[in-house]
């Protein structure tokens, strides 16, 4: 892989990191050998099954502590499914974690292929098999934009404003808003599938993760009549640690999709003046533009939720409380009047993540 200058990597104020040509493509090797210890990359997708209850999250992950005590590559996979009938959810939860010899990357003309060990995610698919404690996830998959002929749309998350300042050390962008997944997945020997299922796939790294968040996405939306629309949002509202001690003011950034229109409210303005306030299982926000206005609210119940345990890069912990199956009901005001309602019953993504270990939530992973 072609090495970036060192020059476009320091953290100088008033600089960002210079762009990558791939949204996706692996920050980690690029770095200069002294930089490596003390970081975090990952690649994420997840996926929804609204008329069967299910949802799928993936996740590939780099992670060197500071002290150089850890350098490892890591493969999770969580199902979720609810049961119909007495609205449990069943949650299957593995990660593998290897040694980080075990990660490839390599750009390609049509993208970025992420490697580890025998699970890959490549531009167009992804395919591996994750084992621990007895349980097994597998997946085939090939991914593509959800509306032929229209761009599945990408976003950051954190406005470059915040790097600039130096309240952010890392990127978190989406790589496509609105994807569909086809293909097997297979828990535990029992295979089911999806035929162009709606989900997303994003990307982060950092020198060092953020105090407490609250994350959302989703597109699979209905209309009051209960008919498909297409929609989709992404949220996300963070603290940030300052000094080591202080925690930030909470910073928020919000996508719409809605009425084939793109709404992007992530610049600094935007961030701290996005109205977000959230619970251990619930979040409501509010982004206005203009005339338009989106409000939000999104919720769970804790037994919805899987808990997983985060690292931070010096070692801490932080604890992730995620669902698959949460639900999101999303307002849109024209001129002060409600010009459409949009719900996700069950099908919207939601993590809430702090460095406390939420009560309610026991951790699977």
């Amino acid at each position: 892989m072609k090495r970036l200058a060192k020059k476009s990597l320091k953290k100088e104020p008033g600089k960002a990191p210079a762009a990558p040509r791939f949204l996706n493509a692996a920050a980690w090797p690029a770095l200069p050998a002294e930089q490596r210890a003390g970081f975090h990359e990952g690649w994420y997708f997840k996926i929804n099954d609204p008329a069967n209850g299910r949802a799928l999250w993936v996740r590939f992950t780099l992670l060197t502590t500071r002290n150089g005590f850890k350098r490892e590559a890591s493969v999770w996979a969580v199902l979720f499914e609810r049961n119909r009938d007495t609205g449990e959810v069943r949650k299957v939860a593995v990660r593998q974690t290897q040694d980080i010899s075990a990660f490839q990357s390599q750009e390609t003309p049509s993208g970025v292929v992420i490697r580890i060990a025998d699970s890959e995610l490549t531009p167009s698919g992804s395919k591996g098999c994750v084992a621990s404690k007895g349980k097994e996830i597998r997946w085939d998959l090939q991914i593509a934009p959800r509306v032929t002929g229209q761009p599945a749309g990408t976003f950051s998350l954190l406005p470059e404003g915040l790097q600039r300042s130096g309240l952010s050390s890392g990127r978190i962008v989406t790589v496509g808003e609105n994807l569909s997944f086809t293909g097997t997945v297979t828990v535990d020997g029992k295979p089911f599938q999806l035929q162009a299922a709606p989900g997303m796939q994003g990307h982060l790294s950092h020198s060092r993760g953020g105090h407490s968040w609250a994350w959302s996405h989703c597109n699979s939306f209905v209309n009051e009549n209960g008919q498909p629309v297409d929609a989709v949002f992404e949220g996300l509202t963070v603290r940030a640690t300052l000094a080591g001690l202080m925690r930030s003011p909470r910073f928020s950034s919000f996508y719409f999709r809605y009425r084939g229109e793109e709404h992007c409210f992530n610049s600094l303005w935007n961030a701290l003046h996005s109205r977000s306030d959230h619970s251990l299982n619930e979040w409501t926000f509010k982004a206005e533009r203009g005339d338009l206005v989106f409000r939000g609210k999104i919720r769970a119940q804790y037994r919805d939720f899987a808990g997983i345990t985060l690292e931070d890069t010096d070692g801490s912990l932080l604890y992730c409380a995620n669902s698959k199956l949460s639900d999101l009901e999303l307002h849109v005001y024209r001129k002060g009047k409600l010009e459409a309602t949009l719900r996700a019953p069950g099908s919207a993504a939601f993590e809430v993540v702090d460095r406390e270990l939420n009560p309610y939530v026991p951790l699977l992973i």
